[in-house]
């Protein structure tokens, strides 16, 4: 049987791209509620709690390769993440690099 065709405008495999403004509530999420997913996706409002742990793990994995892996929240315990890490790595994504 055939192959789905995207619909125009869209790659193949492209899935849904985060907006930036998709990806600042992200950011506002994890701050407030560290790794929470469902909580997260509540603050995204636009995706799906998977699409939001898949963004994370991608995001995270960006962070390690910026060396920047100590702005991660650490796994473990759904408690609130350390603020200041959360709240620096937002701010690093907002300067112009």
């Amino acid at each position: 049987k055939g192959h789905l065709i995207p619909p125009p405008g869209k790659r193949a495999g492209a899935g849904n791209a985060w907006t930036p403004e998709e990806h600042k509530r992200f950011l506002d999420g994890l701050t407030t509620h560290g790794r929470h997913w469902s909580e997260v996706t509540k603050v995204v409002r636009t995706k799906t709690s998977k699409q939001v742990t898949s963004h994370a793990y991608y995001y995270f994995k960006q962070l390690e390769r910026e060396g920047k892996g100590h702005l991660i929240p650490p796994p473990g315990k759904l408690g609130r993440p350390r603020k200041n890490c959360t709240e620096e790595a937002h701010q690093q994504q907002q300067e112009p690099t």
